[in-house]
């Protein structure tokens, strides 16, 4: 009976040592093991037709791919080159290690070892531990004693943590192959350019033999040592029955075949291709990332790259050193080119700043976003805007003017924005307010301008807070989206959520105004860079320093972006103006078109608007008079009137035009005349309120002033303490007196009063 109770208390002995063993190997930190799973990967990017872009190297230059799986053939030959016995051991080969030490006491040296896979991949992952993300080499502590008993015992904590198929996957995509080569998949691309899947058997057998001795084994220089000891073992592997009758064509290899194979062999070119955008997505991925699919197209991204760097050396005279460019697809989103800069790697131009994402102030071409917030805030296509001299502010003053410093005094909806007047644009922003615009750029996914956009003031009208030319295309792209706004993405597949920032009909207005190459005529004249064989809208931006130029275009189905200039903040000399970004993006849409040639390519009309012939002048409803008349939509709500600036006078027709042209009128000979009375009495300028400099020179020692309206043709003033009369038209100049001024206009009945000050 006493036997009984000794045979279950041994058991019950060796069952709890045998479990606290296994828990202590279990579970006791390994933080070696811990730092080694969480090193980084290569990634392998590819664009949307599966073309390799980039596999991206590691410290100094090592590529450590994962493979999404190991072929069963190649872990079969890795185990039977390395541990036959390693599904039947346990990290620790018995076996093997009395076999290894009586072979080499007997004769003296070493002549085999006992180190399995798992001994090996603890040997790796303690070296790791020790040189980080350095190529992994041979441990001197491992060759000692002490070393070698340290990696048995890791061993073992590696075989109660993981399966063997886990152990030997981490093994064989954690063997270092020399030449910034680390795991089988980056070593077969290396020496063969192939995918690990797309091995011959030949070269799995060349494969293997490589990490014993990388550089005597190496197919590139030392073929002959390759060949011998990978048919060395090549011929031992056909002799395992059990092993040939399962890779019946890994027994069947001759000596042409690795001839064959070790011909092939070549250093590997890794492509470099979109250096920016796989910069700023790697930065972005987890460490253990295998492959990305990106939705881009190489062949789109070469012809732009080629068109950038074409044209900045064409212009490199006038300042022009750099360029950017981004397209997209408007019904998915998806970015399809990415040209961060003309040149990555020119250092001297900083190459490496990626224009995509730079903040540049983007100029008019955010003017279309302007424009679509008034059409939903009571404007509407036939209104005419005054582009006459304004000056708008509370405290300090800002007096916008146009690109070419003129004034076109009435001006259509339609034409303001086509042509880019700033004067326009800024009195719409007055109208709607710096605040309520902001909130729609933020909607608009221009977070870039959260902080920028209470400076830039009313200067936000004409693009002078900087944006990123990756807001702008996708911004730009809500208009041939109906007024959808997308978020784009670079990842194939992948589905944003969209959300409505204008209705239908705005969206497909302000592509209207931006497609008709008439309405752009005053700015642009009748240039090709915006000439397609298709519909398509642009808008071009210069920054008000001439420090960088841009130009958006469209169809229904794509969008692009063009920014050129430099990073350096010089201006652009020689007036090259918007023209050389406009053509490119052009020609891009050209590309893209041509590839789609079969899909209706045609803006949709806006709903519940309908096309009516209006005067050109005024925007009303034309009479007999108006001699100029053209189509714009017009919606069923408006309340039209026959126009009351056309009178036919003694047989021929006059333009009457309202108070508010006076100093655009007066400035020039024009053909009709002004109705003064059809305004109330105001001041036009100085704005009361407003802080003016005193100076010295010509103009610096008057203040104009500018008052319209009033019935009378005789307009009594009254500045400070000085009073006189002045007959129309009411624009004269009075003296600068320190401090706080007051003045007084009356004329007939009404009379206006504002204060300004004059700062010393």
């Amino acid at each position: 009976m006493w036997k009984i109770r000794f045979i279950y208390k041994t058991a019950i002995i060796v069952i709890a040592v045998f479990l606290i063993t296994w828990l202590f190997l279990r579970f006791f930190p390994y933080s070696d093991l811990k730092q080694f799973k969480s090193r980084p990967y290569s990634v392998r990017y590819y664009d949307r037709y599966g073309m390799l872009l980039q596999i991206t190297p590691l410290a100094q230059g090592l590529r450590r791919e994962k493979p999404l799986e190991i072929p069963q053939q190649i872990k079969d030959v890795f185990v039977f080159a390395e541990d036959k016995r390693f599904y039947r051991h346990i990290g620790v080969d018995a076996f093997a290690l009395v076999r290894a030490v009586y072979q080499n006491a007997s004769t003296g040296r070493r002549v085999s070892g006992a180190s399995t896979i798992t001994m090996q991949l603890a040997r790796i992952i303690a070296d790791n531990a020790r040189t980080a993300v350095q190529p992994a080499a041979e441990s001197q502590r491992s060759r000692t004693m002490s070393g070698k008993i340290i990696e048995m015992f890791n061993a073992l904590r590696l075989e109660a943590r993981f399966s063997k198929n886990r152990i030997l996957e981490m093994y064989i995509n954690s063997l270092p192959f020399g030449f910034s080569a680390e795991g089988a998949a980056s070593a077969a691309r290396n020496f063969f350019a192939s995918e690990i899947s797309m091995l011959s058997p030949s070269q799995i057998f060349c494969l293997a033999v490589i990490p014993r001795r990388p550089n005597y084994y190496n197919p590139y220089e030392n073929p002959e040592n390759c060949m011998a000891a990978a048919a060395e073992l090549q011929l031992r592997f056909a002799d395992n029955k059990r092993l040939v009758k399962k890779w019946p064509l890994l027994a069947q290899i001759d000596e042409r075949d690795f001839r064959y194979a070790l011909s092939s062999a070549q250093r590997f070119q890794y492509p470099f291709e979109f250096p920016h955008l796989i910069r700023l997505i790697n930065s972005q991925l987890k460490s253990d990332a295998g492959e990305m699919h990106l939705s881009v197209d190489l062949d789109l991204q070469r012809y732009l790259e080629n068109a950038i760097a074409g044209n900045v050396g064409m212009f490199y005279s006038s300042r022009i050193t750099n360029g950017s460019a981004l397209a997209a697809d408007n019904e998915s989103g998806e970015i399809l080119a990415w040209v961060g800069s003309a040149n990555f790697f020119n250092a001297q131009a900083a190459g490496q700043i990626d224009g995509v994402l730079a903040l540049n102030q983007p100029g008019s071409s955010m003017k279309p976003f302007l424009y679509a917030m008034a059409l939903e805030n009571g404007f509407y296509p036939s209104d005419v805007i005054a582009d006459v001299p304004m000056t708008f502010g509370e405290s300090e003053i800002y007096f916008p003017q146009n690109f070419n410093n003129r004034f076109n005094g009435p001006m259509l909806f339609r034409a303001s924005l086509a042509s880019s007047l700033n004067i326009p644009a800024v009195y719409l922003l007055y109208r709607l307010s710096v605040r309520n615009y902001t909130n729609k750029l933020l909607d608009l996914g221009f977070d870039s301008i959260e902080r920028s956009a209470q400076d830039a003031g009313l200067g936000l009208a004409l693009g002078n807070a900087p944006v990123r030319l990756l807001e702008l295309v996708g911004a730009f792209s809500v208009f041939p989206r109906d007024g959808n706004y997308l978020p784009l993405t670079w990842e194939l597949g992948k589905k944003n959520k969209d959300k409505r920032i204008y209705s239908v009909n705005t969206a497909r207005l302000i592509c209207s105004f931006l497609s008709d190459s008439n309405a752009r005529v005053l700015a642009f004249g009748a240039g090709r860079n915006f000439r397609t064989s298709f519909p398509a809208i642009f808008k071009t931006g210069t920054a008000n320093q001439y420090q960088s130029i841009v130009a958006l275009g469209a169809t229904v189905k794509y969008t692009v972006g063009v920014w050129m200039g430099n990073f350096t903040g010089e201006t652009v000399m020689d007036k090259t103006g918007s023209s050389i970004p406009a053509a490119i993006a052009r020609d891009t849409l050209n590309v893209l078109n041509r590839a789609h040639s079969n899909v209706s390519l045609d803006f949709p009309e806006p709903a519940d608007w309908n096309l009516r012939r209006i005067c050109a002048v005024s925007g009303m409803d034309p009479s007999q008079a108006c001699l100029s008349i053209i189509n714009e939509y017009v919606h069923s709500s408006e309340n039209r009137i026959k126009c009351t600036w056309h009178k036919i006078v003694n047989g021929r027709s006059e333009t009457i035009y309202p108070a508010e042209y006076q100093s655009w009128f007066t400035s020039s000979v024009r053909h009709g005349s002004l109705d003064y009375s059809s305004r109330p009495l105001e001041i036009i300028n100085p704005r009361s309120g407003f802080v003016y400099l005193s100076g010295s020179g010509i103009g610096m020692d008057e203040i104009p002033v500018e008052v319209i309206g009033g019935d009378n043709d005789v307009l009594h003033v009254t500045h400070n303490t000085r009073t006189f009369n002045i007959n129309r038209p009411f624009v004269f100049f009075l003296e600068r007196e320190k401090g706080i001024n007051t003045l007084t206009v009356k004329n007939g009945y009404e009379e206006e009063t504002i204060t300004f000050t004059i700062e010393p």
